[in-house]
């Protein structure tokens, strides 16, 4: 999933769940309190561009997402294997085609609508239709008729995936058009989620007030660059969340690190900017979690001058990586493969070319025949640390390869459709959080002949059949020997420079506790955050957010 930079250079939530039980005393990372139910907490977020879950691909609506709808499956937090969670059971046909997913009964929308099977298949059918233009729409290309709703000509034929069926209110069936390793896994992202009858009504109305199957449903409408209200749903047929409501206020810049400082906030996420302030003053609360989020720099390949992968490696060897961390970016380690340690399938140092080597990176440039004009770098502008970090690596591309840089900030808003519709003429800061625990997640997405975010260009029938090979396998290891030959690959090609992984840190006021990370995603469980200071308590009150949080 594309993450979405802020001017603490991305606030991260995964699409889609370190600590499993991260729980804390009052105000504080130790302990293990009472429990502690009702009461209202605000919490940091950014403005989504959707709420529609099908229709959401970025960090702030999968912020939201995550406390109004539970999905078929959640992950274990230690190895990222799928558990069932709305799901009763899920089976896979001797052949690895046909998948058997039965629900549990008794569970209802947030409008009292039983969740049924039909409620899966006739939101996957909306999504897979062509032009409906959903976002997450390519998420279901692997199943039988996805082409009859997606011709690459003409209208399309069919409204319908003809590889699903439902048997009953609670079984319906998913055949695949070949073996896919990963599709359980899949099944616990956002684009699988269930959607009530009342969506098909009026999808853009659902959009502002979603109806969905969480532990919290909305409390009145999404209030756009202001804030997102959510109140628990007292008949969730899961574990309730702890708090009664949830403000999830909508930031830009700095204002939420200053709201939190005046005691206007009780969960805000810390990065580069604030984390040496945050070591010094909040130490109390203070978490840092290893994270999924990998950052890049990505290459033009439809640019001329990009082409050549001794170029790319060239650029790649000739940045020190640790040093500009060291002085700007002080929240990240260095990367050394394309996926981040916490995903099953990294190797520790597999990745040559990240490795810093001046002198091996102007002979690499001098046999790709030198540089020619002036480099533009591109990254989301507004954000001093940002362009400090970007000034850093200008410099040593000057220093160690003479190649004049030009500074490119672009409008945070458009940033994503700036590199999806190739107006980068030059290397793209960017980053990237999983959809589901899996390698297969890393490469597929931004580096597949027909990956849904490879904005780079990159095309390689070799790292497309490795692929394909570990998707259909029936082996033990889930395919992770062909992925990993995948990763190999495009460690040689490079068509992007791993940069760094940016750990989930946060801290928390002592208005709450028990504030904890999802399994497997960079985002806040925010059923599971209990509220100490609540009105008529004795213990304080509940934090007022400012009247104007963006």
């Amino acid at each position: 999933m594309t993450v979405v930079m802020t001017v603490v250079l991305v606030l991260v939530a995964a699409a889609c769940r370190s600590k499993s039980d991260n729980s804390s005393a009052p105000g504080g990372p130790t302990g293990s309190p009472a429990t502690i139910t009702g009461g209202t907490y605000t919490i940091q977020n950014c403005e989504p561009s959707h709420l529609v879950p099908q229709n959401d691909y970025e960090s702030c609506g999968a912020q939201v997402l995550e406390g109004l709808w539970t999905r078929l499956v959640t992950f274990d937090p230690t190895t990222g294997v799928p558990l069932e969670a709305q799901a009763e059971s899920i089976s896979v046909s001797d052949d690895g085609l046909t998948w058997t997913i039965k629900i549990k009964p008794g569970w209802t929308f947030h409008n009292g609508e039983p969740v049924t099977a039909q409620s899966y298949v006739d939101a996957w059918n909306y999504a897979a239709y062509g032009p409906n233009g959903y976002i997450l729409n390519f998420f279901f290309d692997k199943i039988q008729g996805y082409d009859a709703l997606n011709p690459n000509r003409g209208e399309p034929t069919s409204k319908e995936l003809s590889g699903l069926k439902v048997i009953d209110d609670t079984t319906f069936t998913v055949t695949l058009d070949a073996p896919f390793s990963q599709f359980e896994s899949q099944l616990g992202f956002d684009a699988f989620d269930p959607l009530p009858k009342v969506f098909y009504d009026d999808p853009k109305a659902f959009d502002e007030q979603p109806i969905g199957d969480g532990p919290y449903m909305m409390d009145g409408k999404w209030k756009h660059d202001e804030s997102i209200d959510l109140k628990k749903y007292e008949n969730y047929a899961g574990t309730p969340g702890y708090a009664d409501k949830i403000k999830l206020l909508i930031y830009q810049g700095d204002a939420a690190w200053l709201d939190f400082q005046a005691g206007n906030l009780d969960i805000i996420g810390v990065y580069s900017d604030h984390l040496g302030e945050a070591r010094k003053s909040y130490s109390d609360t203070l978490q840092e979690e290893p994270g999924s989020l990998l950052l890049y720099l990505a290459f033009p390949m439809y640019e001329k001058s990009f082409q050549n992968p001794l170029v790319r490696q060239a650029l790649s060897m000739a940045v020190d990586r640790q040093a500009v961390i060291n002085a700007v970016f002080v929240a990240e380690q260095p990367a050394d493969d394309f996926a981040p340690p916490t995903v099953a399938g990294y190797r520790h140092g597999i990745c040559q070319y990240c490795v810093y080597d001046p002198e091996a990176a102007k002979a690499k440039l001098a046999e790709a025949g030198g540089w020619t004009g002036e480099l533009t770098l591109n990254f989301p502008g507004d954000d001093p640390v940002m362009e400090q970090g970007m000034e850093a690596v200008a410099n040593q591309w000057k220093q160690n390869l003479g190649i004049d840089v030009k500074l490119n900030p672009v409008n945070p808003n458009s940033y994503y459709d700036f590199t999806l519709n190739h107006e980068a003429k030059g290397p793209w800061w960017d980053g990237w959080v999983q959809d589901y625990p899996s390698l297969q997640d890393y490469l597929e997405p931004l580096y597949g002949k027909n990956g849904g975010s490879n904005n780079t260009g990159y095309d390689n029938p070799q790292f497309d059949a490795l692929l394909a090979q570990g998707n259909a396998s029936t082996g033990k290891d889930g395919g992770m020997a062909f992925y990993q030959r995948a990763d190999d690959l495009l460690l040689n090609d490079m068509p992007a420079m791993p940069w760094g992984y940016l750990g989930f840190n946060w801290v928390n006021s002592p208005n709450v506790t028990n504030v904890t990370k999802v399994p497997s995603w960079d985002m806040w469980a925010l059923e599971k955050v209990q509220v100490v200071n609540q009105p008529g308590s004795g213990t304080g009150t509940e934090p007022e957010p400012s009247e104007s949080p963006s």
